[in-house]
This record gives structure tokens, C-alpha cells and sequence, in this order.
């Protein structure tokens, strides 16, 4: 086994601090390499120690969806490449679906997401019809557009509680969105109250080992309360369709890589959750539209509803409680 591999992994579980190089290092193994698989054996024992075996599923709900003009190269709803037409989940229906998520008793967050280009007052809406519906113990999140203080500021009187928003990998090149209103809003749902999700995403392969690690960095410095890392997903008519995909053996890699050299920051949710929401004992369903699927309801194209969710923890060897247990 590589000695500085080994020492930086036995550095991350006595929860050490570790830098992007150190994070670059571990990526630079082939995923297939033996170094690739203690690296995951290790993360997924850390999170198993802190988590105690328990799994943790979330929903998410597209509600508002269309063409969309922040025009994202990678998604369903790019408004150069969509077929998609405008369409706002009306209240019954929304209803229905909250309900339907919640029925099983092991959901403990709802999120909504639209895309970007939004009426603020149709999601605030949203939002109210989801906190009159949903039990108390179910915590509401967002994700959406780019926000003003004000709005995210109402969002938050609104029920909701958190929030996810990242700062893309290929921002302003991929699509039409600055940098800097991605930041910003992050702040600005931090200063309303929001516990704020982010993410390194839609890593692709032409992205590099130091690419993902200075970008995990940056977006731990922001104070984030969590940040998950995924892949792109190749989906059809889009721009990016034919740039290919990673591997879930590599996307596992570098979930804990990232996992793994920032166990030190206590503003992540690190104690119980693993620091992710999307990755090890963390998992979302899907419903309604998705940005990642041409099927108008992601649940009968993807399919990853919470009985998909339920059964893909458990096969992983997390017991699944009462969604009491999640809530502080």
C-alpha cells in the first residue's frame, strides 16, 4: 500500500485537518486500484461509526419546471434543447404527492425545486402548502434560482428550513449563470436562517482530481452545512450528452476522498449524517420533474422513489427508523 496514501487516510479518520492536496493525492488512484478500495473501506467505517448503521431519506419534488434559461448543458430543461413547456404544480396535486412521500413515516425532508427563472410568489406558495400538509417533524427545503435576500428571507417565513444551492463545476461556461450570484445567494440563505446543502457538480470525466478538490475546499470555506458530490448524468438531446460519464465506482472514490479529508470542520454535519446528503447513509427520491430525466414524472422515468430509496439503503446495511430520529 502507497505510505502517503496510508498516512493521509489514517490522518482523516483521527479527523485531522487534510488540504486539497492531500485530496488531489487520493484521487489520483485508479478506481479499480487497491488503494481506491481502503479508501472507501475507510470512509464508509467512519460513517458507519458516526451514523450507527442508520440511513437518512430525504424527496425531492420538481414543481416548478420549463424551459429554463440559465440553460445548463447537462439538463432536461435547458431552455436551447428542451421540449419541455411551462408547467407549475397546481396545489391538489402537490398535496397528493406530499402525502403520498410522507405516508411511510421515513422521509425527513421534502425538498422543492424548480428551475431557474421563477415567480418567487408561486414557490412561496409552494412552500406554505407544504408546511400546512407535511407533520411538523418533516423538515421543508428549496431548491431554486438564484435569490435576494428578501426572498430567501420569505422562503424562510414561509416553513422553509434549508436550502440547496451550488456553485457548478463549468459555471458560466455550461451555462449562462455568474459565479457570483451562486455565492451570493448561498449567503443570503445563511443570513435569512437556511442550513445551506451544496455540492461539487455534475462531475463529468474530463474534470480533474484537483479541479474537484479546490472546488470542495472553496465550498467548505463558504460554511455550507453540508456538501454532497455527484455526477453528471448523460441526458438525451442535452448538450453534454455525448461527453460522457463517470463511473459509481469513481463518484464512491471521490465521495471519499472529499469525506475523508474534511472529517475536521465541525460546521459539517459530520457527527451523525457523514457530511453528505446524497451519498452513503444519505438519499434522495425523486418525483415530479427532474432535471436529470425526459419523462414529465421522474418517478416513472428514474424511478427513485422512496421505496427505491428504503430498499437501496437497507441493501447497503442501513436500518431505517422513525423519522423522529433525524429531527433535533
Amino acid at each position: 500500500m502507497d505510505e502517503r496514501f496510508q498516512s493521509i487516510v489514517d490522518a482523516g479518520c483521527s479527523r485531522k485537518r487534510l488540504n486539497p492536496e492531500d485530496c488531489e493525492y487520493l484521487l489520483s488512484f485508479d478506481e479499480k486500484s487497491l488503494e481506491t478500495a481502503a479508501l472507501i473501506e475507510a470512509a464508509d467505517s467512519f460513517v458507519r461509526k458516526q451514523c450507527s448503521n442508520k440511513g437518512e431519506i430525504a424527496a425531492q419534488i420538481g414543481i416548478i419546471v420549463g424551459p429554463c434559461y440559465a440553460d445548463c448543458a447537462f439538463c432536461s430543461f435547458a431552455a436551447s434543447t428542451t421540449d419541455v413547456e411551462d408547467y407549475t404544480m397546481g396545489p391538489e396535486e402537490l398535496t397528493r404527492y406530499l402525502k403520498e412521500i410522507s405516508s411511510a413515516g421515513i422521509v425527513s425532508k421534502v425538498s422543492l425545486m424548480t428551475i431557474h427563472n421563477i415567480d418567487i410568489e408561486e414557490l412561496l406558495d409552494s412552500v406554505r402548502l407544504a408546511r400546512s400538509v407535511l407533520p411538523e417533524n418533516i423538515e421543508i427545503a428549496v431548491n431554486t434560482g438564484d435569490l435576494e435576500y428578501d426572498e430567501a428571507e420569505d422562503l424562510f417565513d414561509a416553513g422553509a428550513r434549508s436550502a440547496y444551492h451550488a456553485f457548478r463545476l463549468g459555471e458560466s461556461i455550461d451555462n449562462w449563470l455568474e459565479p457570483r450570484g451562486r455565492i451570493d445567494t448561498m449567503k443570503n440563505l445563511k443570513k435569512a436562517g437556511f442550513k445551506v446543502a451544496t455540492g461539487v457538480e455534475p462531475i463529468g470525466p474530463e474534470h480533474s482530481g484537483r479541479e474537484i478538490a479546490d472546488h470542495y475546499f472553496r465550498m467548505m470555506e463558504l460554511g455550507c452545512d453540508c456538501c454532497s458530490a455527484s455526477r453528471r448524468e448523460c441526458v438525451p438531446g442535452t448538450r453534454l450528452f455525448d461527453a460522457g460519464e463517470i463511473s459509481e465506482r469513481r463518484l464512491l472514490q471521490i465521495r471519499s476522498a472529499l469525506l475523508i479529508c474534511s472529517t475536521w470542520c465541525d460546521r459539517t454535519e459530520f457527527g451523525f449524517y457523514g457530511g453528505f446528503y446524497g451519498g452513503f447513509n444519505r438519499i434522495y427520491a425523486e418525483y415530479g420533474g427532474s432535471p436529470k430525466d425526459l419523462e414529465e414524472m421522474s418517478e416513472k422515468g428514474l424511478m427513485r422513489t422512496v421505496d427505491w430509496a428504503r430498499r437501496h439503503l437497507e441493501s447497503d446495511g442501513y436500518s431505517i427508523h422513525d423519522v423522529q430520529m433525524y429531527i433535533s
